[in-house]
């Protein structure tokens, strides 16, 4: 085994501090010159952020970045431009590295700094990555450090780490080859400044992926694919990207999708060919080959047994996939398969006829409700199981806002409770991130506005507060996961607006925007404060917006017409009103839309095109009193009298304070 002899290490490692939206500074990763001009770092320590310090710890020296000159962003490699001269590290060659060999890391990611050994574990991918082991109990921070060899040359740049089983255990780290770098280098170009750079699509999607990954630690699966999506759609050339999201399609028992995306990982990281990746080579194309089967076998079953029995029998299969990953411990991914299970059964809910709604939502509530009581039963056998609380709320959370949908009141009320109630043992018990403060902040939502319904306002306005006082303290906590500070901040800003104080409410909402530019839903709720301040240009700007970053968002047109409606641009408000309906996103609430559209084509006095929208309004909310009232004055303008008496009749039958 080669010996390392780290007294002869020369050059000069720096530490990458950035500014993030939280005005706070925060280490990103490590550095150091490979020229005396020249700093290598991993594109994922650049993508996001204002630098605020390249600094050299050993020595105080801070330095001055003029760009990006070149970058590999597939292979996750970046070079920067500066503006002064620092000690270079000699560029080896990482071809003479073998399995066994004892190589030295350098980096300075706290203020002191770390040299430490580790040994080459595995050479894979033609010698493109090297995957070493270190004694760290915590690799975060050393992406960018140089590996260098025995004469203290760099034959990798740290890349990224594996999390550690066991405390005592090497961290293992992928390192990216200096053959890579040193190719890399001869293509350096002119110099271009970093902001510009941050903004290509290839370099956006390592943030995307960077919060994919933070969204799947933090348990919410749907975000963390939506995030993979991103990420692919701005760079289809990421492994690490379709790694990911295979691992999240796994988690919600998707495995067509987990092995579509593992393959494609698998297909991105090609080997050169000899024997041993001739196996390869076969394994993926079985791989692809049993994917064609199992989905023709799918199609072959949809057609047997139709659209509504597949589906039936999907939710069966992935309730049992649930129960054996609970039997196995399994706990903290299969509440997420009950999660898409019930997901499912209410998507179907809305499509049923109504004969089979009944029995698709008992169905529901039974897989549902097995689910918590398997939890449960986890939990009388281990009390101090904060995940295990996590998820029962998780599941409380989900099951009462179905409950909840279908006019269930007391059954949503005592589930919010006791997903309330599971949160917050779960905080007690110290799990980690902010995901469970948010997730106690939502139900307490959903639970306030159960009580507003029922008229028990002051309960309401209590549980508001609670929100507000809750989410100071989750903001005081020192994580830095930027999209679960953003959710913090709506969810407040949420609270606040119910608790009508519009200035604080409108302020969460900056904060949730600057943390989350594209929350189309804190653009939405920042409207709707907008215009309750009277502030009716910035509330359509804000609504403008969420439509450009989400165009069948619906219910962003209907806010947006009724405020052209406010300021009697009719014409727009049914513009904006036909879009609603279009892509409408409640279809509970699809008869008021055709309803405040009927109301803007009398204003403009289209009769008969207001008297068809209050038709459908009627149709889809037979007892519903101002349509029929309505109606009668577009009948009555039309001449239609005895029509319109009659409409004026049902209105006041309905409701006898309605004035005609």
């Amino acid at each position: 085994m080669e010996k390392q002899n780290v007294e002869h290490i020369l050059g000069t490692v720096v530490y990458l501090k950035f500014e993030p939206d939280s005005k706070k500074y925060t280490g990103r990763g490590s550095g150091f010159f490979i020229e005396p001009d020249k700093i290598v770092t991993n594109i994922h320590v650049l993508s996001d952020g204002t630098i605020v310090n390249v600094k050299c710890q050993k020595t105080g020296t801070t330095y001055t970045v003029e760009g990006v000159i070149t970058s590999d962003d597939i292979n996750d490699l970046a070079v920067l431009k500066i503006a002064e001269a620092a000690t270079p590290f000699p560029l080896g060659d990482s071809r003479k590295v073998r399995k066994g060999h004892t190589v030295s890391l350098v980096s300075f990611r706290e203020e002191d700094g770390n040299q430490v050994d580790g040994t080459v574990d595995i050479i894979r991918n033609s010698g493109k990555h090297h995957w070493i082991g270190f004694n760290i109990p915590n690799g975060r921070g050393y992406s960018g450090s140089p590996v260098l060899n025995a004469k203290g040359e760099v034959v990798s740049v740290l890349q990224a780490s594996e999390e550690q089983s066991h405390e005592d255990r090497p961290t293992n780290f992928r390192a990216i080859s200096s053959s890579l770098l040193g190719t890399l280098l001869e293509n350096a170009k002119r110099v271009e400044p970093l902001d510009v750079w941050q903004k290509r699509d290839r370099i956006r999607a390592y943030e995307k992926s960077y919060q994919g990954s933070l969204s799947s630690q933090h348990k919410d699966i749907k975000e963390a694919i939506a995030f993979y999506d991103d990420a692919i759609r701005l760079n289809p050339d990421l492994a690490d990207t379709y790694h990911g999201r295979a691992a999240a399609m796994r988690t919600v028992a998707r495995p067509d999708e987990m092995v579509s995306n593992s393959l494609t990982a698998l297909r991105l990281n090609r080997e050169q060919f000899n024997m041993l990746r001739i196996g390869i080579f076969l394994s993926w194309k079985w791989n692809v080959s049993k994917l064609a089967i199992k989905n023709l076998f799918n199609r072959c079953v949809k057609k047997i047994f139709g659209e509504d029995g597949w589906s039936e029998m999907q939710f069966e299969v992935k309730f049992l996939v649930a129960n054996k990953r609970i039997t196995k411990g399994y706990t903290s991914n299969a509440l997420q398969v009950y999660q898409l299970v019930v997901t499912d059964l209410t998507e179907v809910l809305n499509d049923k006829p109504s004969k089979s709604k009944q029995e698709t939502l008992n169905k529901a509530r039974k897989l549902y409700q097995q689910g918590i009581n398997n939890l449960t039963e986890i939990i009388n056998s281990d009390p101090n199981s904060a995940e295990s609380y996590y998820y029962r709320g998780l599941a409380g959370n989900i099951f009462g806002e179905l409950e909840d949908q279908q006019r269930s009141p007391d059954i949503a009320q005592k589930l919010y409770q006791g997903a309330i109630d599971d949160f917050t043992q779960a905080i007690d018990y110290k799990l980690r991130g902010l995901r469970v403060h948010d997730l106690r902040g939502q139900t307490k939502s959903l639970m306030a506005k159960l009580e507003t319904k029922q008229d028990n306002t002051e309960t309401a306005q209590k549980l508001y507060q609670e929100i507000v006082s809750d989410s100071d303290n989750a903001l005081g906590l020192q994580e830095k996961c930027k999209v679960c500070r953003s959710a913090i901040h709506f969810t407040r800003g949420a609270a606040e607006a119910a608790l009508e104080n519009h200035d604080a409410a409108i302020e969460d909402y900056n904060n949730a925007l600057e943390l989350n530019p594209k929350h189309v839903q804190a653009y939405i709720n920042r409207g709707h404060a907008k215009n309750d301040r009277g502030d009716t240009n910035g509330a359509i700007e804000d609504f403008s917006n969420a439509i450009q970053l989400k165009p069948e968002e619906g219910t962003a047109y209907f806010s947006r017409g009724g405020i052209k409606s406010k300021i009697e641009d009719y014409e727009g408000a049914i513009d904006d009103y036909n879009f609603a309906i279009k892509h409408n996103p409640e279809p509970a609430k699809l008869y008021y839309i055709y309803y405040i559209r009927g109301n803007a084509k009398l204003k403009l006095d289209d009769f008969a095109g207001a008297i068809d929208d209050y038709d459908n309004a009627i149709r889809l909310h037979p007892k519903y009193a101002n349509a029929y009232n309505n109606r009668g004055k577009a009948k009555q303008a039309l001449g239609q009298h005895e029509d319109a008496e009659a409409d004026f009749t049902k209105a006041k039958e309905l409701d006898p304070d309605i004035e005609n």
